[in-house]
């Protein structure tokens, strides 16, 4: 019996080229796709489908919001996320939070893809060179971060400054005091060692924090 397979991207032209790589391919049946997350959960249970390929990057419920949901309805489901992001903390979300059993970019040729969709419909799971590496240089950032001891609310101030938010935005935002939020500022320059706005923000995009 071939895997059956559906395919979800809001560009209908990434479907149709998908479905050309793997038209040839005996063992694979492409039987659904949808350029909407919201009408895939509609239909996912009645599909019959083995495997899932999602991209990530989607107006309206994106790709990260569908694996999550898909995951619950259909646990033992293969999914592969399918995108041009290959930053850190979006792959961290989607194999952690998500559960994805594969993560590939949009840059792979098609000997790739089917290695990926062997490799997770036999039980396993597959990650791209490119994303291997990023994952790698991601934990190594999380756990410098960590040793900063940063705090939720630190990283949400961050966050607001780094969009030009004044404090008192701030203060609105977050429901919290303007002192409350200078507070944190202090607290912020004085763990990371930084003494400008511009050089907060420099760290912060280094660091994957914004």
């Amino acid at each position: 019996m071939p895997i059956k397979i559906a395919i979800l991207d809001d560009h209908q032209i990434v479907i149709d080229g998908l479905r050309l790589l793997l038209k040839d391919q005996a063992n694979l049946e492409v039987i659904a796709e949808f350029t909407h997350g919201e009408k895939l959960l509609q239909q996912i249970e009645s599909l019959g489908i083995d495997l899932l390929i999602t991209d990530i990057m989607m107006p309206g419920m994106d790709g990260f919001e569908v694996a999550k949901r898909v995951r619950v309805l259909l646990p033992e489901l293969f999914i592969i996320a399918l995108s041009m992001n290959g930053e850190g903390p979006l792959v961290d979300k989607m194999i952690h939070d998500a559960g994805v059993n594969g993560y590939l970019l949009k840059t792979a040729d098609k000997h790739e893809l089917l290695h990926a969709i062997q490799t997770v419909t036999e039980g396993d799971t597959y990650f791209s060179r490119e994303i291997i590496e990023e994952l790698q240089h991601y934990a190594v950032l999380k756990k410098q971060n960590e040793e900063i001891h940063l705090t939720a609310r630190e990283i949400e101030i961050i966050q607001c400054i780094a969009n030009d938010l004044s404090n008192k935005q701030i203060a609105d935002q977050l429901f919290i005091s303007e002192r409350t939020v200078e507070t944190h500022r202090k607290n912020i320059f004085r763990k990371v060692d930084i003494h400008s706005v511009v050089g907060l923000i420099d760290f912060a995009k280094k660091r994957k924090i914004i």
